[in-house]
């Protein structure tokens, strides 16, 4: 740092008609990001379609301590008609209850006409939240027409995705924040012909349908779910017939087969790019595994849940170490299995809970029990597990509202 200060004061005294920028100011017009003034920019793709390169999305400082975001579709030919663009604390940004964007929400908005293939917006940094705490988002949207007349939405390409079923990012500048500010757990219902998908974020008491997919005109029910936060697909099965489906919650297509099962599964978790079940005729618990497709490659019994037990429903530990079941014994008592996946041994503790309770592992690495607090429905009573201490805890005034009891739980994304 020593010879670095001799060199610029070196520079000053050659140049000293080349006035150098005032950091400072009364009114601290560079918020504390002064410091990154000269750390260049940030280039982002921007994807036109999930799938077309169309130009580019560049993030920075500038001189005059403003963030600028600048679209540029110069080189492919496409043209902006439309552009949304949210700078600003994380937990500000619009959002709907399943965490998809409300772009139309974005303080930076605006119609082109005549479009443009290049555009920037300034942001004074003033008006962004302090670099120390918490710092800033980003998220940079457009529509763009290509010369031959297809129109598509497009997203400048970021780290950090919408916690949703649509598509888009978001970037972090120098943000300070913990990303995992939500405690996301998926829950399904069957009814009415339809499978549909519920968000429930623990951490701040809403539950958003974000899925309703027509699963009818055949018999049978679905369950079995489980959800792979690396990929973002969301599994089910069809209870009877043993068919697995895929659902890819990034996108907008339905679901897809998989393949089929060799039981009859009731309850499922997933854990490092493969889906474990029960059996519920034999109890066994079976692994899945999957080729590149995502299409069932091959199928596997690990063992099998000693005594007369009927499972409600299974979760895999954040680390891969325990298999927790749910089940409930021959006099009718609910009880919490743990499977031990490299030593093949089972423990097992009684709860006092009520029936029909679905398990799940939340983004928080807590187990959360969710039981229907009457055979009507409607209702649900959320419970937190200590795996460690063999204790259930009652979350107070937390009660989830729902038209039928949870079919299935599954762990979620962190969000």
């Amino acid at each position: 740092m020593k010879n670095l200060l001799v060199v610029i004061v070196a520079i000053f005294v050659v140049t000293a008609c080349v006035k150098p920028i005032n950091t400072e100011g009364p009114d601290d017009k560079w918020n504390g990001y002064a410091k990154y003034l000269k750390m260049g920019e940030q280039i982002h793709t921007l994807w036109a379609g999930k799938h077309l390169n169309v130009g580019t999305v560049t993030y920075g400082i500038d001189d005059s301590a403003n963030f600028y975001v600048t679209y540029d579709c110069s080189s492919s030919g496409w043209l902006i008609s439309e552009t949304h663009m949210f700078a600003g604390d994380r937990v500000d940004m619009p959002l709907n209850k399943p965490g998809a964007p409300k772009i139309g929400h974005f303080p930076n908005s605006a119609n082109h006409n005549p479009r443009v293939s290049i555009l920037t917006y300034q942001v004074p940094l003033a008006d962004l939240p302090p670099c120390t705490e918490p710092g800033f988002v980003v998220a940079s949207h457009c529509v763009v027409h290509s010369p031959a007349g297809i129109t598509e939405t497009a997203w400048a390409e970021g780290d950090y995705t919408f916690s949703d079923k649509g598509w888009g990012w978001y970037d972090d500048f120098y943000y300070n924040q913990d990303f995992n500010t939500g405690n996301i757990i998926y829950a399904t219902t069957y009814s009415h012909d339809s499978l549909r998908l519920f968000h429930l974020d623990i951490t701040h008491e809403s539950v958003e349908l974000i899925l309703v997919e027509y699963v009818g005109n055949s018999p049978g029910t679905y369950d079995a779910t489980a959800y792979d936060p690396e990929s973002g697909l969301f599994f089910f099965s069809k209870y009877n017939s043993g068919e697995l489906y895929v659902n890819q919650l990034n996108e907008e297509g339905p679901s897809v087969l998989a393949g089929y099962l060799s039981g009859i599964a009731a309850s499922a978790t997933f854990y490092n790019e493969n889906y474990y079940y029960v059996d519920e005729l034999v109890n066994s618990i079976n692994k899945v595994t999957f080729s590149s497709d995502w299409s069932i490659a091959c199928e596997s019994i690990l063992d099998t849940i000693p005594g007369n037990m009927t499972v409600n429903d299974i979760a895999m530990s954040p680390n891969g170490d325990f298999l927790y079941i749910m089940a409930i014994d021959q006099a009718g008592g609910n009880e919490l299995i743990s499977w031990d996946l490299e030593n093949h041994l089972f423990y097992s503790m009684a709860l006092s809970i009520h029936d029909g309770v679905q398990i799940a592992f939340g983004s928080n690495g807590l187990l959360y029990a969710i039981a229907p607090l009457s055979d009507e429905g409607g209702t649900s009573g959320i419970y937190v597990i200590d795996t460690e201490c063999d204790t259930l805890t009652v979350i107070e005034d937390e009660i989830i509202f729902i038209e039928d009891p949870f079919s299935d739980m599954a762990s979620g994304p962190a969000f």
